[in-house]
């Protein structure tokens, strides 16, 4: 079997993936600065924009919740979280062409790799 495919099947994936994400980013941050025009004209709303102690949706329910409500930030940690999920669909996207290629050793080793992010991403939201 052919295996150029999976080297174009992973580099269309990281690709739409990574130019999906920006683009979200790129509306997000529009949507900002049109729902909030004073931070361009005014640094300490800009200041407060950009601030550690900001509030932004920090769990996906609350991301959701501000797209519907086409609030910008939201939109923009919609696009953050679209660019964490791309390499993860990569290594998903993996473990179906291994499966495809009929390598076990593969497979399951990528499989333990997904296991292992998915894992670490369950850890990381009970933290926060």
């Amino acid at each position: 079997m052919n295996k150029e495919w999976v080297d174009t099947a992973i580099s269309t994936l990281l690709r739409v993936g990574v130019i999906s994400s920006v683009t979200v980013i790129a509306i997000g941050l529009v949507m900002t600065f049109v729902h909030h025009p004073e931070y361009v004209t005014s640094a300490q709303s800009l200041h407060e924009l950009t601030e550690a102690r900001a509030q932004y949706p920090n769990h996906v329910l609350g991301v959701i919740d501000g797209v519907r409500e086409l609030r910008g930030q939201a939109i923009v940690m919609a696009g953050l979280l679209l660019l964490i999920a791309t390499p993860i669909a990569r290594v998903a996207l993996s473990i179906v062409a291994f499966i495809i290629e009929r390598d076990r050793l593969y497979t399951a080793i990528t499989a333990a790799v997904l296991v292992i992010l998915l894992v670490g991403f369950a850890i990381g939201l009970q933290g926060a």
